[in-house]
């Protein structure tokens, strides 16, 4: 290929002018098919200074994607440039230059080494493993032993990348990388060490990239599993020297001066990295391998000895007088480096060995460190005036995806009072109380709370940070601090509610949120907080969104108190209307829980504004659903993985206004005329979910569809132009519908049971619901969980439509059926659901064609099979309504065309089953008022909270006196663990009869095997044989058949007659 012509394109590509920039682009997508493609980029990439660097950035862009896309020819990207699949023959030229391109760059391009890096790790992830480029690791060692620094980068990038691949092997099945680890890791740790020899290299940053991937080749083997060699305390101990000589070592003070105001460029510059890597290494040592717990998978004891006896009291140490010197500012600790510090003091906390090296520190611990993160600094305050968005998500929520060292903190905060309550609980409220005296002092004389300074509202809030974390230990049922609690908040949280600084106001609520199943002796102190809570919440202006969101999750914390609810009740569309701003202002899936329960608290309330709440959370979820599918139409081709959006948020907030949505539906059960309105309401926002493929939101359009139809008892014009999307979706290249049935079958199931007449008057829409199977069931990789959910499908076509169902789908419905029942035979008394499943696409195929049906299954040998199964697996052990219903539909049929189908079973010497319809007709009319009464209780009872409650109320201890504080694997410790009582033995019998149950299971026959308890039946939602009269049905046929009882009930005893009689008296 000419290397010139593609240099020219990639330089076009770069032209400031727009038609050349087009053309060069359609240029590189003819040329990209030409075989040596890859390799003419390579030589472009691994040239010298005489190639600009910015074509070899273009040049490296593209390589690294047509790598990604397509070396495996398994990812798919929107780019028509980049659908291609790598030719077999070209890759192993493309592995033979590949790494002397790195080299190159190394030299003289290094901005190019960070684009290609993904590359070297997709090839090295799919090659090496299989064998397939042997020759990477000794070229990768050959480069760390030459004399240039630049190589022995590459070297290093090499072998990280090989060693990557063992990350998620445990020992046994990796011996190859022991003998890696025997041959090279003594250079490794040598190179390592060499690279401390001279001062300067401090200052250069190649260096610390160095020693960040010396310690990530560490890391890689370590991960999952320990290796053998690295036990061993002649190499455990100079590897665990080398990370703590990273942790001390000296950054550049030149860097650290022009970098003190960025403090986020100090977090990624590369000497930082690393001590990040090495604080990470040496916690997950101790945490995996070094500790003792009952759920820990490895028992490495001499391991673990040499780590906690040897070692660990000195890293501690070096902990401890690094968190003192980064205190009094003598040390600069970036944010993932005081994560993972206070993480591992928090892990020494839950070991009995290691908790006395903790304890004399603990009160330095708390009110210089923890009380010193959780203060907040000038930059967070600034946060919480100008970004208040971006304050909720950093400071208020509790699952934090940054390395925070405040969450750390009170992570290690909630252990030590949970775990060492007796040594830490008081003098930690001690702290707490003179801490806020102090702060409290600084208001004016007469204790006016407008006058207090920033400066003591900083300490307050951090105060108020601790209160907030170890409240729950003090309020407890039973706690000793009731009586102090009662006290101090009247003192110290009441009067912020009134405060001029915003942050404390949202603090307070929070505080008060957590106070709401509290039994408080005095009746003013409720008084006060839902006056409080009020303020807060009707108060708080545009400048105050966390405190107005605060307050909002106070409400819905106290919105189960009647006293509350009644002072609710007389402002119920104001709050409404606020939480609806607020909710379309905050990216926060948590307002929209707060809306869904007032919703449903003041449900009659709400209803005359039902269509107005609907037309605004649909209008909010649609612009959260625009930006979310902006988002999710990046090609990562043209934009650096690092700046794509990050959209969780969103996204959970999108899920609870839908969530909301469906509350209020179901809150107008009553009002069918609203109902529909309110589908006409949320209809633009299930068109733009299935026309945009938007699959994380299926669900939720159906649960509304499922409620709106069932409401209604019928399929709306709007309900049936949902249905048209959904086929629309599944007719698209790469829909998910088949992926995503069982979600789907919510509202499928309710258009198969209330749109009945129309579906077998109009084709249009029945066709939709068999294109779905089909495109299903021609999944090669179904599998048996989906392919029960298809057959569930078929089935309620089938019955549904009965005799009016096109001859294509019983033929495709039938066939399907029987091959998957022929192809596992011998698994259908273990594999229950998909056997019943597919046992009942047949059964809805004999209630419409039920000769026709008879003569295919033994056409296809399986007759005397199915009947067997069914007669003697399936109907005695039915469960569930809808599958006693359809069993005894079957056999009503087949009794009805008694003559026909004795006469076919005569001429296949089968007539011995006639008399087997009568007995089991028996069976499962006596298992009817039982599987009926236990769907039945089922309704009555259902509710979540109840349930959860049954579930969770005796095995939680909820008591002060019940909590069993200490970790699982430690050792009995006197001072701290708490009698273990009632609560906690009823747990340990729960635990102990889990696992009785499981060693009976996996010792009996039904080993690997699903019970009929697996059938689910949802007791709620409509169930398309509802409307079937059995017991009329049953005396139809018995009366109609009576010349032939003789025959059909030959097999009754005297009990079953009588009970046939009885039946028919009734």
């Amino acid at each position: 290929m000419d290397t010139a012509v593609l240099l020219q394109c990639f330089a076009s590509t770069l032209h400031q002018d727009l038609t050349t920039r087009s053309n060069a682009e359609q240029q590189l997508k003819q040329i990209s098919k030409i075989p040596g493609f890859l390799g003419s980029c390579l030589d472009i990439i691994g040239s010298g200074t005489e190639i600009p660097e910015s074509i070899k950035l273009a040049a490296s862009l593209y390589f690294k994607n047509k790598i990604l896309y397509g070396w495996t020819g398994s990812n798919l990207s929107k780019n028509e440039l980049l659908s291609f699949t790598v030719d077999n023959d070209e890759k192993p030229i493309v592995k033979d230059m590949f790494i002397e391109a790195l080299v190159s760059c190394s030299n003289v391009a290094p901005n190019c080494l960070r684009l290609l890096q993904p590359a070297l790790n997709l090839i090295v992830s799919v090659e090496y493993p299989h064998k397939k480029w042997d020759n990477i690791l000794p070229i990768s060692i050959e480069l760390l032993n030459s004399n240039n620094l630049n190589s022995m980068y590459v070297g290093l990038l090499c072998l990280s990348e090989i060693l990557r691949t063992y990350r998620w092997i445990e020992n046994d099945s990796r011996q190859s990388l022991e003998t890696i680890i025997h041959n090279y890791f003594d250079s490794l740790l040598d190179l390592g060490n060499n690279l401390f020899q001279s001062d300067s290299n401090m200052e250069d940053p190649k260096i610390g990239e160095m020693c960040k991937l010396i310690l990530k080749c560490f890391k890689f083997v370590t991960y999952m599993d320990l290796p053998f060699t690295l036990q061993r305390p002649e190499n455990f101990i100079p590897w665990a020297n080398f990370h703590v000589s990273i942790i001390q070592a000296p950054v550049s003070m030149d860097f650290l001066e022009k970098s003190k105001t960025d403090l986020r460029s100090r977090s990624s510059y590369p000497w930082f990295k690393a001590k990040k890597w090495a604080y990470s290494n040496l916690g997950r040592l101790f945490e995996r391998y070094a500790s003792r717990s009952l759920t820990k998978k490895f028992s490495y004891e001499d391991f673990r000895r040499l780590y906690t006896k040897d070692f660990l009291p000195h890293l501690l140490n070096l902990y401890f007088q690094q968190l003192e010197q980064w205190h009094n500012k003598a040390l600069w600790l970036s944010n993932e480096s005081l994560f993972y510090i206070l993480g591992f003091i928090e892990h020494c906390v839950c070991q009995k060995s290691t908790w006395p090296l903790v304890k004399p520190h603990y009160h330095i611990l708390l009110e210089t460190i923890i009380a010193s993160i959780l203060c907040p600094s000038e930059e967070i305050l600034e946060v919480f005036e100008n970004d208040p968005q971006e304050y909720i998500h950093r400071y208020l929520e509790v699952w934090n995806d940054d390395y925070s060292p405040d969450l750390s903190a009170i992570s290690l905060l909630t252990t030590v009072v949970s775990k060492k309550p007796k040594t830490t609980l008081q003098p930690t409220l001690e702290f707490v109380t003179n801490t806020l005296n102090e702060n409290f002092g600084s208001c004016s004389s007469n204790g006016d709370i407008s006058t207090l300074p920033l400066i003591n509202a900083v300490q307050i809030e951090s105060c108020f940070r601790i209160f907030s974390t170890i409240v729950h230990q003090l309020t407890s049922k039973n706690s000793p601090y009731l009586d102090q609690i009662e006290i101090f908040l009247p003192n110290f949280v009441f009067p912020l509610f009134q405060s001029k600084h915003g942050f404390l106001r949202a603090r307070v609520c929070e505080i008060v949120s957590k106070l709401n199943e509290m039994n408080f002796g005095r009746e003013a102190t409720l008084t006060t907080i839902f006056h409080g809570i009020l303020v807060c919440f009707n108060e708080s202006d545009d400048d105050s969104v966390p405190v107005t969101l605060l307050s909002a999750l106070a409400i819905q914390a106290y919105l189960p108190n009647e006293q509350f609810q009644q002072i609710l009740s007389t402002m119920v569309l104001p709050i409404m209307q606020k939480l609806l701003k607020i909710s379309n202002e905050v990216e926060n899936d948590s307002i929209g829980g707060v809306l869904q329960e007032f919703v449903e608290s003041f449900a009659e309330q709400l209803q005359p504004f039902g269509v107005e709440l609907m037309n605004n959370l649909v209008q909010q979820f649609l612009k959260l659903a625009i930006e979310l599918n902006d988002a999710a139409n990046f090609d990562i081709a043209k934009v650096d993985p690092s700046e794509l959006p990050v959209d969780s948020n969103k996204q959970m907030t999108a899920l609870s206004i839908l969530s909301t949505i469906i509350s209020i539906l179901l809150s107008f059960e009553n009002s069918k005329e609203i109902v529909k309105n309110l589908e006409q309401s949320f209809y633009p926002a299930a068109e733009f979910i299935l026309q945009n493929n938007m699959e994380d939101f299926y669900r939720e359009v159906c649960e509304f569809f499922e409620n709106s139809c069932f409401l209604i008892r019928d399929i709306t014009p709007i309900s049936w132009k949902v249905l048209e999307l959904i086929g629309q979706n599944n007719r698209q290249e790469g829909s998910t519908v088949s992926f995503y049935l069982e979600d789907f079958m919510l509202a499928l199931n309710n258009y198969l049971v209330f749109g009945q007449e129309e579906l077998k008057k109009n084709n249009f829409y029945s066709e939709i619901l068999f294109k779905i199977y089909e495109r299903a069931m021609d999944n090669e990789d179904i599998d048996f969980d989906e392919v029960s959910t298809v057959y569930d499908l078929a089935t309620k076509i089938m019955i549904s439509l009965n005799q009016s169902v096109p001859p294509i789908y019983y033929e495709k419905f039938l066939t399907d059926a029987v091959q998957s029942i022929k192809n596992e035979e011998n698994e259908l008394s273990k594999r229950i659901i998909f056997g019943v499943n597919a046992f009942s696409v047949i059964l809805s195929c004999l209630v419409n064609f039920t000769v026709t049906t008879l003569q295919y299954l033994e056409n296809q040998n399986i007759l005397k099979l199915f009947l067997e199964t069914w007669f003697t697996v399936y109907i005695p052990k039915y469960t569930r309504v809808f599958d006693v219903k359809l069993s005894c539909m079957a056999i009503f049929r087949m009794l009805d065309d008694f003559q026909n189908v004795n006469e076919f079973f005569q001429s296949i010497n089968l007539s011995n089953f006639m008399p087997e319809l009568g007995s089991k007709l028996v069976i499962l009319m006596e298992r009817y008022p039982y599987v009926l009464r236990e769907l039945e209780k089922k309704r009555k009872e259902f509710s979540f909270d109840e349930l959860a409650a049954e579930n969770t109320d005796d095995l939680i201890p909820s008591s002060w006196d019940d909590q069993a504080f200490e970790d699982e694997g430690e050792e009995y410790d006197e001072e701290n663990t708490i009698d273990i009582t009632s609560s906690s033995e009823k747990y340990i019998e729960f635990l102990e009869k889990e696992a009785s149950t499981m060693s009976v299971v996996h010792n009996g026959a039904e080993l690997e095997g699903e019970s009929f308890d697996d059938l689910e039946e949802d007791p709620l939602s409509a169930n398309i044989l509802d409307n079937f009269d059995l017991y009329g049905n049953f005396k139809s046929v018995v009366q109609s058949t009576q010349p032939y009882h003789q025959v059909i009930f030959s097999q009754l005893n005297a009990s079953d007659q009588k009970y046939i009689l009885d039946l028919m008296n009734l």
